[in-house]
């Protein structure tokens, strides 16, 4: 498994349609790559910059193809993290995990946070409807999107649950809210593919 980045020069995103255009060159670029390359990737998937793919060849030859990607535009430098056994993609991690150890071709997810991630969610005594703090728990779908296993699922909610706890939301609100949110449910739920 391997997750690129792209850093090149920084440029003001003064209009709107800057993230349209920036994924449209990477878009262009990332062809351009590929196109002149014999080695190609397994699976690849990209949000603008991100790249996430999975390839059958040793680790050296991975080298060489970022190295080649490297020396393709004067301002674009992909950095790579090449691992055999997990990486992170946005905000998921993912690993080779239960449903790997059966069938080799499928690989679970899980949500990711970064390390300086500090969960200070909008505090429960803040002027919102009680509407919006209910909807603001049921921010969970995201865990049920972005976990794969019922355990990582159940890990993720008490987390999330201790979080909320320590921003004021009261126990019974978080309990019956997030009772509404079932692991079984995740293959129904809206944007959810693995």
């Amino acid at each position: 498994m391997e997750k690129t980045t792209s850093k090149h020069m920084e440029q003001p995103m003064g209009t709107k349609m800057a993230v349209a255009f920036a994924n449209i060159f990477m878009g262009t670029v990332e062809s351009q790559i590929l196109r002149r390359s014999v080695l190609k990737p397994l699976v690849r998937k990209r949000y603008i910059d991100d790249i996430f793919s999975i390839w059958n060849i040793n680790k050296d030859e991975v080298t060489q193809f970022i190295e080649q990607a490297n020396s393709h535009h004067p301002t674009i430098k992909f950095t790579a993290e090449v691992s055999d056994t997990d990486t992170t993609f946005l905000d998921t991690s993912i690993y080779k995990g239960e449903r790997f150890a059966n069938e080799p071709s499928i690989l679970d997810i899980k949500t990711h946070f970064k390390p300086t991630e500090t969960f200070q969610y909008t505090h429960f005594s803040s002027c919102h409807p009680p509407g919006v703090k209910k909807g603001f728990i049921k921010g969970a779908l995201r865990l049920l999107r972005t976990n794969s296993s019922e355990t990582t699922f159940k890990t993720a909610v008490s987390n999330f649950k201790t979080h909320l706890k320590e921003r004021g939301y009261p126990e019974t609100l978080i309990s019956t809210t997030l009772a509404e949110i079932k692991f079984e449910d995740r293959k129904t739920c809206p944007s959810t593919k693995a």
